[in-house]
């Protein structure tokens, strides 16, 4: 079983994470199975206010998530912020060195770019934020008008919606596109294969 953290923090964009996380939580062998486990970790377990008023729960914190497979890295306006606190970036590039896979959607990759794991690399952000990619990050390859950027050990996505197809190439890849084509139809969604 695979298992995912999604990291939540202060003005996180609700689809960002809540998309991958129905995809992730979806995935099912042949036989029912799950073969996904998705947890949320947070700088603290205090309530966390979504983009346009949400709040969730997170499971676990930074100090104390456990070992995980994947990391997924949500977007959102917090991240304006978030690309500042050096102890969330460590942790991420922490994780890095101990993870199969670190993924991000929509603005997460900037996240990504700040703590160094995109440079070299081809990558994609929410389509507003292009531009600031490319100009902050003159050494990441940033490419528009794709759902998805598969690197290798990194794998970003454009914004909002396109991480749920980002997810769902990512359960293709891990586990076969007939798992992530019935994962798509258990979970009634038509996705950029």
């Amino acid at each position: 079983m695979k298992k995912v953290a999604i990291l939540l923090f202060e003005d996180v964009e609700l689809l960002d994470f809540a998309g991958p996380y129905e995809v992730f939580s979806s995935v099912r062998s042949a036989d029912g199975t799950p073969l996904m486990e998705v947890l949320s970790v947070a700088e603290s377990t205090e309530l966390v206010r979504c983009r346009n008023g949400l709040v969730v729960q997170p499971g676990y914190t930074l100090k104390n998530c456990p070992t995980v497979d994947i990391v997924l890295l949500p977007g959102g306006r917090g991240t304006v912020t978030a690309v500042n606190r050096p102890h969330l970036i460590n942790w991420i590039i922490a994780r890095s060195q101990q993870t199969e896979l670190m993924t991000s959607v929509c603005t997460g990759s900037f996240l990504l770019a700040k703590a160094g794991l995109l440079a070299g690399k081809q990558a994609t952000t929410y389509f507003g934020s292009i531009p600031t990619m490319r100009e902050s990050y003159p050494d990441i390859e940033v490419l528009e008008a794709v759902r998805w950027v598969d690197a290798g050990n990194v794998i970003t996505s454009a914004g909002v919606s396109a991480g749920i197809d980002m997810a769902l190439h990512l359960v293709a890849r891990l586990f076969g596109k007939p798992v992530a084509d019935a994962t798509a139809r258990g979970i009634e969604y038509d996705y950029w294969a």
